[in-house]
C-alpha cells in the first residue's frame, strides 16, 4: 500500500519534469541562433581592446622615447598640419607603448580623430584608417547590429539564457552527468555532452544572462538598490555652464590638471570638451582597483573657469552605482580577477553555442525517435 502511496505522490513531479524538458527543449531550440552568436561574440569581446590594437598596430603602437609630450606641446605640433582644428577630446593611452587619440573639431563642426605619438607629436593615422571588425562585433554582441530594439532584444535573451540554465540544473539533477562516454551511440554522446557541459558552465552562464540583464536595465535596477538600502540617487550630470557663456576655453592642459587633483591616485582616461563655453568639461579618471576599461570616475568643470561642476568619485559611489556600473559588468566581462578571470569567461562563453547547438540535437533525436515509435512522447526523459 505504501508503494502505491508514493507512486501517486511521485507522480506529480514526472509530470512536471517531463514538462519541463519539453519547455527546456523547445525554448533552447528557439533561441539558439542569438544564442550561439551572442557566445561567439562574447568570447571574443573579452579580448576586445587587444584585438583592436592588434588590428591597428600602426595607428595605436609606438616606441617610447623619453617623456612624453604635454598636451599643450601635442595641440601646438597638431595646429601645424591642421591649422584651423581645435582640440576637443583626448583618448590617454593605458600603457607607455600606446598612441593618443585626439579629436578634432573644425570651424564648419566637421571632426576628425587623429592617432599621435605621444613622445614626437607625430600623427600615425586618422580614425578613418581605423579597422571595423571590432567596432561591428561589438554592435552585434551588445544590440545585434540592431540598435536600441536590439539592445532590448539581447536582454531579453539574457533572461532567456537565465531559465535555461536554471531548469537545465534542475534537470541534470537526477542524472549526475559529470564525463562523456565518447564510444556510445551518437544520441548518448550528444546527450552526455550537453548535461556534463552545461553543469561546469551552468554558473557562468547564469551570471553572464543576469548580469547583461542588468547592463541592459541598469537604472531601474539601481532605482531599486536605492530603495532597497534607503541612498539618496546621484544628482543628475550638469548639462550646461552658463556663466561661462561668451568667456573663453581655457586649455586643455590647464582642465586637466584641476579635474586630476579633485580625483588624486586616479589615472585620466578621456577628456572630452567643445568649442561651445558652455558646454561642460567632461574628464574620465580610472583607480587601480576599477577593472572597466575607461574607469568610472568622472569630473565635470566650467570650461572658462575650471570650476568643478560635479565629482563622481568611484570609490565613494552609493552601493547602486558601484554595482550597476563596476561590479557587475566587471563580472559580465570576466575584468574582476585580471586575466584568469577573463580567460575563463572566454571559455565558458564558448560553451554557450555549444550548448545551444547539442540542445536542439537532443530535440532532433527523439523527434526521430518518436517517428519510428509512436509510444515514445518526443522530449520525455
Amino acid at each position: 500500500m505504501s508503494s502505491g502511496i508514493n507512486g501517486r505522490e511521485g507522480e506529480p513531479i514526472v509530470k512536471f519534469r517531463k514538462a519541463l524538458v519539453t519547455v527546456h527543449l523547445w525554448v533552447g531550440m528557439i533561441a539558439a541562433p542569438v544564442l550561439v552568436v551572442l557566445g561567439f561574440t562574447g568570447a571574443v569581446m573579452v579580448f576586445e581592446n587587444e584585438i583592436a590594437d592588434a588590428l591597428d598596430a600602426r595607428l595605436v603602437r609606438v616606441q617610447p622615447t623619453g617623456p612624453a609630450l604635454s598636451l599643450t606641446a601635442l595641440e601646438a605640433k597638431l595646429r601645424t598640419g591642421y591649422p584651423e582644428y581645435r582640440l576637443v577630446g583626448v583618448n590617454f593611452p593605458a600603457g607607455a607603448g600606446q598612441s593618443v587619440a585626439i579629436d578634432l573639431e573644425s570651424p564648419d563642426s566637421a571632426h576628425m580623430a587623429v592617432f599621435v605619438d605621444p613622445y614626437s607629436g607625430k600623427v600615425l593615422g586618422t580614425g578613418a584608417e581605423q579597422s571595423s571588425v571590432m567596432q561591428w562585433i561589438h554592435g552585434l554582441h551588445t544590440h545585434l547590429q540592431a540598435g536600441g530594439i536590439g539592445s532590448t532584444v539581447v536582454a531579453l535573451f539574457g533572461l532567456v539564457l537565465l531559465f535555461l540554465s536554471l531548469s537545465g540544473l534542475y534537470l541534470w539533477w537526477p542524472t549526475k552527468i559529470f564525463s562523456v562516454r565518447w564510444t556510445g551511440t551518437t544520441k548518448r554522446v550528444v546527450f552526455e555532452v550537453h548535461n556534463a557541459l552545461g553543469v561546469y558552465a551552468w554558473v557562468f552562464l547564469l551570471l553572464f544572462s543576469a548580469t547583461g540583464a542588468v547592463i541592459h536595465w541598469d537604472r531601474p535596477v539601481a532605482g531599486w538598490i536605492d530603495r532597497l538600502t534607503g541612498e539618496t540617487p546621484l544628482p543628475p550630470l550638469p548639462r550646461s555652464a552658463p556663466a561661462c557663456a561668451d568667456q573663453r576655453i581655457l586649455t586643455a592642459e590647464r582642465l586637466l590638471s584641476v579635474a586630476a587633483a579633485a580625483v588624486p591616485g586616479a589615472r585620466p582616461t578621456v577628456l572630452r570638451m567643445s568649442t561651445a563655453p558652455t558646454d561642460p568639461v567632461r574628464v574620465i579618471f580610472k583607480f587601480p582597483e576599477d577593472h572597466t576599461p575607461a574607469g568610472r570616475t568622472q569630473v565635470f568643470l566650467e570650461a572658462c573657469s575650471a570650476r568643478p561642476l560635479l565629482v563622481r568619485n568611484a570609490r565613494q559611489l552609493p552601493p547602486s552605482i558601484r554595482y550597476t556600473a563596476l561590479w557587475n559588468r566587471e563580472i559580465h566581462t570576466g575584468d574582476l580577477f585580471g586575466w584568469p578571470s577573463r580567460i575563463l569567461a572566454s571559455l565558458f562563453s564558448l560553451s554557450l553555442p555549444l550548448m545551444a547547438l547539442t540542445g536542439p540535437l537532443i530535440w532532433w533525436t527523439r523527434r526521430r525517435r518518436a517517428a519510428r515509435d509512436p509510444a515514445v512522447v518526443p522530449g520525455s526523459s
